[in-house]
């Protein structure tokens, strides 16, 4: 199948099962609802809560924020692994507890494969940010020029092979380790085609990151609480379904152990 056809299949396999998608758009819903309030439930409610019953509350809501996350990480797995196995409608929401574990999985693969990104990420911010200090040493601004740079190819690098490494663990069965092993991910980025690999990753990146997140945001602000609950419930759902589809059948379209 080529980029085209991978594009249209994954573009209508989100609207194949809609109470799944629904379902995920309302985890998304309350995560989002959760965030937006930056924990400050006393306001938000309008009373005065004791500061035991305030930290009750946002522990509550800190757990969960958590479980809503990893179940929508686990269940972005189970697209993929669904997906190479042929089926072609997006699995259900259910199975909590491998969905569970797959997610926390996916979640720590990727803090792994982003891990010096983010830390030179974390230097850039704590060298132009005059509110935020991690005691790191200054540094010119020839430096950050060049850490910037850097940056963005570690990113790009560590994505493409997170990219590939998702898919290639649920095509092995899901192993935690599978991620890791990087001479095998090499060899499949080397076989599905780097050109086509970094093609579709940035219809996806451009496409739906930098082109369909702020138009998301530019919904929630000009519409308000209408607005939200739309991007969150419907427009949130859609992209990641849609990534998850387009991330398996670009693996898929080069399939051999």
């Amino acid at each position: 199948m080529k980029i085209h056809g991978m594009l249209m299949d994954s573009a209508k396999y989100p609207l194949l099962n809609l109470k799944s998608f629904l379902s995920l758009g309302f985890m998304i819903l309350i995560s989002s609802f959760l965030l937006s309030q930056y924990f400050d439930f006393k306001e938000f409610f309008g009373v005065k809560l004791s500061d035991s019953i305030s930290l009750v509350v946002i522990l509550l809501a800190f757990l969960i924020l958590s479980i809503a996350t990893i179940l929508e990480s686990g269940y972005t797995f189970k697209i993929i692994e669904k997906s190479l196995t042929g089926i072609k409608k997006p699995p259900e929401m259910n199975n909590f507890i491998p969905m569970f574990k797959h997610g926390i999985n996916e979640i720590i693969i990727f803090i792994i494969y982003s891990a010096v990104p983010i830390i030179i990420f974390l230097m850039i911010v704590d060298a132009l940010s005059t509110q935020i200090n991690f005691g790191l040493p200054g540094l010119s601004e020839n430096i950050i020029i060049l850490l910037i740079i850097l940056l963005a190819f570690l990113f790009f690098i560590s994505n493409i092979l997170f990219t590939v490494a998702i898919p290639y663990m649920a095509f092995k069965g899901g192993s935690f380790k599978e991620a890791f092993k990087i001479i095998d991910i090499l060899r499949k980025i080397k076989q599905i085609g780097l050109k086509e690999l970094v093609i579709g990753y940035l219809i996806v990146v451009l496409g739906l990151v930098a082109i369909g997140w702020p138009v998301l945001e530019e919904i929630i602000e000009s519409a308000n609480i209408i607005g939200f609950v739309i991007a969150e419930l419907i427009i949130a759902p859609y992209i990641v379904i849609f990534s998850a589809r387009f991330t398996a059948l670009i693996y898929k379209s080069h399939l051999s152990p």
